[in-house]
């Protein structure tokens, strides 16, 4: 079976909604003739998706392919954007397996560049009733750029992982931090106990994990502070405390720079 790169297949989206904080499924298992991708906004649900399963939230991604017992139930009131397509090779024919896929998103998958995300689920939006052939075209490479810009950071961080050391020390290191991350938090006092210095540590930590070990968890404690955004109504301030800042302006400073939105701004332009 002859396998596609993103900048192989020609998607041809079908039709595009929007569910703004819907309880439950109408069909708890669905079988479809094209394919399926959910956008999750905010909420949760389980999933099944063939071999694939687990829990979709905020920021995931869906894809389901044609004929596929696709099974969900809802954990909690939920607001995403569904789009069903169908995806064609360069020959014309109609690509209707997983397996055809290379790298394959299938099941649940997550595009690190949130900022892209939004700003493709916002112009899906904007087109979905439109029938210009501007707007199809348009629909169609919105949906290709999502599979293109999967598989360049599924290929960044293959690189990624292929120079990265395996070090137990900072595999503790690591626990430690993620276990504590929502919490006021010493990185000094963290590498001082396994007697390394913040040079020394730091070095380590990226080796192993890609990243320095401040953006490691700053990106833990800003995907909560995004949940809590969409899904409560805490001020800034409350936020921080259950976030491990020490005040909301702190945290407002540190969200502006690392998203280029206030946080004021994301909880506006994102909450439905």
């Amino acid at each position: 079976m002859e396998q596609y790169n993103p900048g192989q297949l020609l998607p041809q989206l079908i039709h595009v909604a929007e569910w703004k904080n819907k309880e439950s499924f109408k069909h708890a298992n669905e079988r479809s003739p094209l394919w399926i991708i959910f956008i999750v906004v905010a909420g949760g649900f389980r999933f099944k998706i063939g071999k694939h399963q687990g829990t979709a939230g905020a920021d995931d991604l869906l894809l389901c392919p044609p004929d596929t017992p696709f099974q969900r139930e809802m954990l909690k009131p939920s607001t995403f954007l569904v789009a069903n397509f169908n995806w064609y090779s360069p020959s014309g024919e109609s690509v209707r397996s997983e397996r055809q896929l290379t790298p394959d998103p299938t099941g649940k998958f997550m595009i690190q560049d949130i900022q892209r995300l939004a700003s493709t689920h916002a112009h899906l939006l904007k087109a979905a009733d439109l029938i210009d052939p501007f707007s199809r075209s348009r629909r169609n490479f919105l949906l290709q750029d999502l599979w293109q810009l999967f598989a360049w950071e599924w290929s960044c961080a293959q690189r990624e992982k292929i120079g990265r050391q395996d070090d137990p020390l900072i595999r503790q290191a690591e626990k430690i931090l993620r276990d504590n991350a929502l919490k006021p938090f010493s990185m000094k006092a963290l590498s001082g106990k396994f007697g390394l210095s913040a040079v020394q540590f730091t070095r380590r930590f990226k080796a192993s994990f890609g990243m320095t070990p401040i953006d490691y968890l700053t990106a833990i404690r800003l995907n909560r502070v995004r949940t809590l955004l969409l899904e409560t109504r805490l001020t800034l301030d409350e936020i921080a405390e259950r976030c491990g800042y020490e005040s909301g302006m702190y945290l407002s400073r540190i969200f502006s720079k690392k998203m280029s939105i206030s946080p004021s701004q994301y909880r506006q332009g994102h909450r439905i």
